[in-house]
Order: structure tokens, then sequence, then C-alpha cells
């Protein structure tokens, strides 16, 4: 783990490289932690999950990473379903013309 760059709550921000790690200090490390690219995004991952909100606008990594540092199960299992729908609306339904 690096150093430890910001604290919001129980929630903490750490350096690692040129990368961050948001972890949820009220759990194990490796129970409750998430790998991000920049610091604004993960500072913008804890505010999502401190104040429950979740981003239309974040992608499949962004809203797994707010399930993983997230303790509050109606909150995950609202963004999960939303994974569930972004996954399902990619996909076609199987179309057969029959009218030959």
């Amino acid at each position: 783990m690096g150093m430890q760059v910001y604290q919001e709550g129980s929630y903490k921000i750490y350096r690692a490289g040129h990368n961050y790690i948001v972890h949820n200090a009220q759990y194990e490390f490796k129970d409750k932690h998430s790998h991000v690219h920049d610091f604004q995004i993960a500072k913008k991952l804890i505010h999502c999950v401190s104040h429950q909100i979740i981003p239309r606008s974040f992608n499949f990594y962004l809203l797994t990473s707010l399930t993983r540092i997230s303790d509050n199960e109606d909150y995950i299992k609202k963004v999960e379903s939303l994974i569930e729908v972004r996954k399902q609306k990619g996909k076609k339904q199987q179309y057969c013309n029959r009218s030959a």
C-alpha cells in the first residue's frame, strides 16, 4: 500500500505509484478497496458512496468500484442493478425473417 493522501470519514485514498487506492477503513483492506487512475475520480467515488449517488455517467469499472467500497447493501444492489441493465441493453434479440 502507498502513502495516505486524503481522508473523508472512514474512506481513505492512498497513492500507489501513478494510481490511487480508495479504501473503506471500517473493513479489512482486502475486503473493501478499489484502484483508480485519477485522484479526482477517487474523491468522486467517496462522495457518491457517502451520499448514495449512482452517477449515470460512470462506466462499468467505476460502478463496480462503488460496490467494492460501499458497505450499504441497498446501495450495492441498486448499483448492481444498473450494471445488469447496461449489460442487457447491449444485447440484441435474435431475429429471423421467415416471410420467404
